[in-house]
């Protein structure tokens, strides 16, 4: 009988969590005997779970996953058996992914694997011969009455065969080293501190300033967030009771060091649709776009490792550009193309649906350069690419939205080991050189690490946790030999490519992510492991192969003695769930609800528009959707229209705008509330709301109609996507249609609207309709 190995897994959070239950439901029952190790006295990670006093924040539980949950899933587990379909998004909050994780536990892992409240203090690999064995010593946290957390003394240990880091990329806040900035330490915050709109309050009142400049230092995913959750809070002061005073007496100053494109969470795409119909366009969650099969070239899908050349960062912004529009392409990329005849440096792309409105309306003011000094509480200086020195004075805060280190996840190694390693501290993009794809060190075969680098996609978390236990499970000895020349070539080289990137040199451009490719780590770890790719339609197997999602990537299952074979019956029936939904969601039909292009128009509308009004009489029979440049009477009114951002006013509903109209000439006019909506029940109202605003000037009065949007089409005859929506809800009368009657039409470049009309249909005498059409530009 072949001994069991046992397996050390550091950190419950999904990767420590999909590790485990790999290890126990992937090979015959007995293979491997994991055993779970967490501080916390809960699973989860990052995603709140629960949390007791004293241990480790997390992220605010009702910010979304910036990744659909076709992504942010494993291939067996769907979020419709998690969540009913009233709560079902499409970027679920923190708190519905703490929610999933639970379940997946429940679901897959027996609670005796899971060691909760063990903080790993150290590990220790010893050698007997050809054989290694890792003794892990750790300490005990308890929970007092109170729901404090009491720190043991104690150390236990006990051996393991192989050990598994899964304790995570981001673990500790990283301060960058910037002269003077300690010197204002009681300024300073970390982007994690302001998540919410409440804590930038807090902020504020700790500041007990009443304006000036709030920097946010750093790029990427943390910069945009912060700078937009501050920029939110800011519109928001003077649109919600009490208005104490003006969000506009602030200003955010967001500085980064390298060019970037903030992107919607919902982009343009035609490739998922029956090729017959060209004109209709969806707009689907970004990663839906980007993960999609058909945008790499024909034939097997390579895993890419390669430094970025000058003409792939060129041909990457050119893509974006088109994706975009030209429009966006003005408030949504910044740095890009400030010199053509230079080498570019690849631009970063940040996940923002509102950080760009945000800037064309002033909120928020970005400077590409990099902070080199703290000269004041209140001044500090920027270095400019070109070499130019900038301040920027009357400083209230700084946050510092410079990301997480992994190095305290990796402190319980042997020092030995983390020489091996390659381990730096100067580096928290790539602190170690490893290969297998991010799993492993050749020369430390019983050593392994599960989504431990920048941007831990679920579905690769899986697959390295597949890729591991598949090498180990070929073992019976316990000794190897792991790999092959082959593959220990291959290997190695990967390692001296990393180095190359580490070192900076000339010529070698340092990505965002270092494993960045996601398509390619999933299809070739899928390949070397032997698992199929499922077809999104079973009709026709042969259609486009369409996004890469975890889902489509099921092992065959092993042979058991268990003759219904259950588990392998619940992972297939969770796979074809998520599939299904998939399905639905990508090729357009008169059944799918386009909540994409619902969002898109919400998001598009912030900010402030000219309007021209015009009335006439027309017969009841006209036809729907005008355009505007049919007929063409005389304008009745002009004047200003702004969509304000504000936190939500009313449980339920995801975005929230005060609409202010002024006509031309009056220095106030009329409000209107508009809501966006998430979720199925939002089919029978609309995903926009609309209420007046009566008598309270911040608060909605009576519920006027909600917006029913329809899929984009591409129409050549005005070189933009044109999207049609009518008014839903409960008609004022009970006959079957509305009265007034709304019509609306947006004419996108890309994803910004340029142009938009609101057409009113009322009902006069004789059989006729008052028709009031406004039309709305930039």
């Amino acid at each position: 009988m072949v001994q069991p190995k046992k397996v050390a897994i550091i950190g419950a959070g999904p990767s420590g969590l999909v590790t485990a239950k790999t290890l126990l439901h992937s090979f015959p029952e007995g293979t491997f005997i994991p055993s779970v190790f967490e501080k916390n006295h809960r699973i989860g990670g990052l995603w709140p779970v629960g949390v007791h006093h004293g241990e480790q924040p997390q992220i605010n539980p009702w910010i979304r996953t910036n990744l659909s949950r076709f992504t942010v899933a494993f291939s067996d587990l769907a979020w419709e058996s998690v969540m009913g379909d009233e709560e079902l998004s499409m970027f679920p909050q923190a708190r519905q992914v703490g929610s999933y994780l639970e379940k997946y536990a429940n679901l897959y892992i027996p609670k005796g694997v899971l060691r909760l409240g063990k903080e790993v203090v150290r590990t220790i690999r010893e050698t007997d011969g050809l054989r290694a064995r890792w003794t892990v010593q750790w300490t005990s946290r308890s929970i007092d009455g109170n729901g404090m957390v009491c720190e043991g003394s104690e150390i236990e240990s006990e051996q393991f065969d192989y050990l598994v880091v899964t304790s995570g990329y981001f673990a500790k806040a990283h301060f960058p080293d910037i002269p003077g900035l300690a010197s204002v330490a009681d300024k300073v915050v970390h982007s994690s501190e302001v998540q919410t709109t409440d804590g930038v309050r807090r902020l504020l009142q700790r500041t007990g300033s009443s304006g000036g400049k709030l920097v946010v230092i750093g790029g990427s995913m943390s910069g945009v967030e912060a700078a937009s959750t501050v920029a939110l809070h800011l519109s928001t002061m003077d649109f919600q009771p009490p208005v104490v005073q003006s969000g506009r007496n602030y200003e955010v100053h967001h500085i980064c060091s390298r060019p970037f494109w903030t992107v919607p969470t919902y982009l343009p795409y035609k490739g998922f649709q029956d090729p017959t119909d060209t004109q209709n366009t969806q707009f689907l969650p970004l990663d839906l776009v980007f993960y999609d099969l058909a945008r790499r070239p024909p034939g097997p899908v390579e895993y890419n490792l390669t430094p970025l050349s000058t003409q792939q960062i060129r041909k990457s912004n050119t893509y974006f550009h088109s994706l975009l529009g030209e429009e966006y392409a003005k408030i949504g990329s910044f740095g890009i193309y400030s010199n053509e005849n230079e080498d570019p440096q690849p631009p970063w792309i940040a996940i923002g649906d509102d950080y760009a409105e945000h800037v064309r309306s002033g909120f928020i003011k970005v400077t590409m350069g990099r902070v080199s000094s703290i000269d004041s509480p209140s001044t500090l200086t920027v270095t400019l690419p070109n070499g130019e020195q900038q301040t920027i004075s009357d400083i209230t805060a700084i946050i510092t939205a410079t990301g997480y280190t992994p190095f305290s996840s990796l402190s319980f190694l042997p020092s030995s080991i983390l020489t091996t390693l390659e381990y730096s501290t100067k580096d928290p993009f790539l602190p170690l050189i490893l290969d297998g794809k991010g799993t492993s060190h050749a020369e430390i075969p019983d050593l392994g690490f599960v989504g431990f680098y920048r941007g831990p996609y679920w579905g690769a978390m899986e697959m390295q946790a597949r890729s591991l236990a598949s090498t180990w499970a070929k073992d019976p000895s316990f000794t190897g030999p792991y790999f092959t020349n082959e593959e220990l070539l291959q290997r190695s080289n990967e390692r001296d490519f990393l180095r190359s990137i580490r070192s900076n040199k000339p010529g070698l451009h340092r990505n965002q992510f270092p494993m960045g490719d996601y398509i390619g780590l999933m299809e070739s770890l899928a390949r070397e492991l032997n698992i199929p790719r499922a077809p999104i339609s079973t009709d026709n197997p042969n259609s486009n192969p369409s996004p890469v999602i975890p889902s489509r990537y099921i092992p065959s299952p092993f042979l058991t003695q268990d003759p219904e074979d259950r588990l392998s019956t619940l992972v297939e029936r969770q796979s074809t769930s998520t599939i299904k939904t998939l399905q639905n969601t990508i090729i357009p039909g008169p059944n799918n609800y386009n909540l994409g292009m619902g969002n898109t128009i919400f998001r598009a509308l912030h900010g402030s528009w000219k309007y021209t009004r015009t009335t006439t009489t027309a017969s009841s029979s006209s036809s729907s959707f005008p355009s505007p440049r049919s007929n063409n009477p005389q304008p009745q009114a002009t004047g200003h229209a702004t969509f304000h951002p504000r936190r939500t006013s009313s449980l339920g509903y995801e975005k929230e705008y005060v609409y202010e109209e002024i006509p031309h000439g009056f220095q106030s006019g009329t409000r209107s509330i508009y809501r966006l909506v998430e979720g199925t029940w939002s089919k029978k109202n609309g995903q926009i709301l609309i209420w007046n605003v009566d008598i309270d000037p911040y608060h909605a009065g009576a519920f006027s109609h909600g917006v029913i949007v329809g899929l984009a089409r591409e129409e050549e005859a005005v070189g933009r996507y044109v999207v049609r929506a009518v008014a839903g809800g409960i008609p004022v009368n009970r006959e079957q249609e509305c009265d007034p009657r709304y019509e609306y039409v947006f004419y996108l470049d890309g994803v910004s609207i340029v142009e938009w009309v609101c057409t009113l249909r009322e009902r006069v005498g004789g059989g006729g309709e008052l028709v009031t059409r406004t039309v709305y530009v930039r």
